[in-house]
């Protein structure tokens, strides 16, 4: 059975974890948005240092220099689902107007920092999209950053290759220059989520 914890910080929004899509949650969306908008904004991006994909510490909340942050916990070794979705957060920014891609910056903090190590995320994202910043680091310190934002993780079915699934949330998160939670993407074509980063940079 796939566990379900809310979102803190969200009223109520529902996170299904395990690498698969996640089901829609119940809607706040206002306007145009097309993921679920966080009018008073969720909670900040975790003051945690990890390391990235060229080995050195990078601070999940200070680290970034641009607008925006778009935010995803997965692993190299999902069979499908994350890899997908980080190829759309790449084409979404790639597909921005020329003055706004360099305002967003693409993270993805591993969810199983046991396989991913620096070396196996720089190969990984340069197939992907170079421009990520790919984070990893003690489990002991990614889970509570990932659950303060209510993504649950967990170790999934054992795999007979001897190797391992990893149970996690797959929403993609938006966050301002305040740096507090502002919209969530579950299930969303690159070009509404390309329209989406264009309303974070704009608010």
């Amino acid at each position: 059975m796939i566990s379900r914890r809310g979102l803190l910080g969200l009223g109520g929004i529902t996170l299904v974890a395990g690498c698969v899509p996640d089901a829609p949650p119940a809607t706040t969306t206002a306007g145009d948005w097309h993921g679920t908008h966080l009018a008073d904004g969720g909670n900040p991006l975790p003051d945690v240092t990890l390391i990235d994909q060229f080995g050195q510490p990078y601070n999940l909340a200070t680290g970034p220099t641009t607008r925006a942050v778009a935010l995803f916990f997965g692993y190299t070794n999902c069979p499908d689902v994350c890899p997908g979705i980080l190829a759309d957060m790449a084409t979404a920014k790639r597909r921005l107007p020329a003055e706004m891609v360099d305002d967003v910056t693409l993270i993805v903090v591993t969810t199983d920092p046991a396989r991913d190590t620096p070396e196996v995320l720089k190969e990984y994202l340069v197939r992907v999209d170079d421009s990520f910043v790919g984070l990893t680091g003690d489990l002991e310190t990614i889970k509570p950053a990932a659950m303060s934002l209510g993504i649950d993780i967990s170790e999934g079915k054992q795999l007979p290759s001897g190797g391992y699934e990893v149970d996690h949330g797959s929403y993609v998160m938006g966050f301002g220059e305040d740096r507090r939670l502002a919209v969530v993407w579950s299930q969303i074509a690159p070009a509404d989520l390309k329209e989406d980063f264009e309303r974070l940079l704009a608010a």
